[in-house]
């Protein structure tokens, strides 16, 4: 086990860069989350809070916080939101503090948005967690290093009341960070994560209806990644789904209208891989809040 657990802390500090952002299995309830063109489309200013525990039982596994929120102006087709994200993994801590701005098209059928996010990525590598079978080992710098470089996005959503697609892009510019202590040091730097997402609301009765979702990601250094979901919505209030990532991981999930305004969910993602033998899989829970601006009527049931 401790061979392992000395394995994938390694891991993590070589490849840590390949994929900054991390990963989430409740994305179907918050697009905001990986996309900054979704900003707005609630029809309602939203808050939300995601705390998602990766791997539970090995040490140094994936830990993330996400603060977000976002809302349309009154006046204007336009709309705005602001991301906070904390993202551990071993020795590794990324930080992230992100202003959005949207532009709205609306056609007959549906609307489009168009959205660019930018700010500041931070991210932490402290070597002294770590343990090197050599004591000369050229990445054992014995040091904590940071970092810190300005990051932008850029995202199109196009939705309907009962369909969505998403294409975005983020850490365009692809910064590199100045950590000259350590070897090839030119390697370290924002890699680009592309996304691209869709889905359809299907109504079967008055009491359910279907929602089959896709999420494509690709990124640069990691490789390609696809969520599939299936998700029911019984009586407008209990959404419940079941997702498959990459053949790896099988993901069940419930998200509950608790009223109007309040919304809650939960993730379980079981491994379907030999991590399985060490880990009791990973857990993710949503809270959403969702405020009418013109404090006249409740926000309108979404049903993407």
């Amino acid at each position: 086990m401790k061979v392992f657990l000395l394995h994938i802390a390694l891991l993590f500090s070589l490849v840590g860069f390949s994929q900054q952002d991390a990963i989430y299995s409740q994305y179907v309830f918050n697009p905001f989350a990986i996309n900054p063109a979704y900003a707005g489309s609630r029809q309602s200013a939203n808050v939300t809070m995601i705390n998602r525990n990766q791997w539970i039982g090995i040490e140094g596994a994936p830990n993330t916080q996400t603060l977000s929120s976002h809302a349309p102006s009154n006046q204007y087709p336009i709309a705005y939101g602001i991301n906070i994200s904390r993202d551990q993994l071993g020795p590794t801590t990324n930080f992230s503090a992100l202003l959005t701005g949207v532009y709205n098209l609306k056609f007959e059928t549906g609307a489009l948005n168009f959205g660019l996010r930018g700010g500041i990525f931070n991210t932490v590598l402290d070597h002294r967690k770590l343990q090197f079978r050599e004591s000369n080992d050229q990445l054992d710098v014995q040091d904590r290093l940071s970092a810190t470089v300005p990051t932008f996005d850029f995202g199109l959503y196009y939705y309907t009341e009962r369909m969505f697609v998403g294409l975005s892009m983020n850490h365009m510019t692809r910064h590199a960070f100045n950590l000259e202590q350590l070897a090839n040091n030119q390697a370290y730097y924002l890699r680009r994560h592309t996304f691209l997402s869709g889905g359809y609301a299907w109504p079967i009765n008055e009491n359910f209806m279907f929602k089959p979702t896709v999420l494509l990601k690709f990124v640069e250094g990691s490789g390609f990644n696809a969520d599939l979901n299936l998700n029911v919505l019984f009586k407008e209030k209990i959404w419940m789904g079941i997702g498959l990532r990459n053949v790896s991981s099988l993901n069940l999930l419930v998200d509950i209208n608790l009223t109007d305004y309040i919304r809650v969910g939960y993730a379980y993602d079981l491994n379907l891989t030999q991590l399985n033998n060490y880990s009791y899989g990973s857990h993710e829970i949503v809270f959403g809040f969702d405020f009418n601006i013109n404090k006249t009527t409740a926000p309108l049931p979404r049903y993407l």
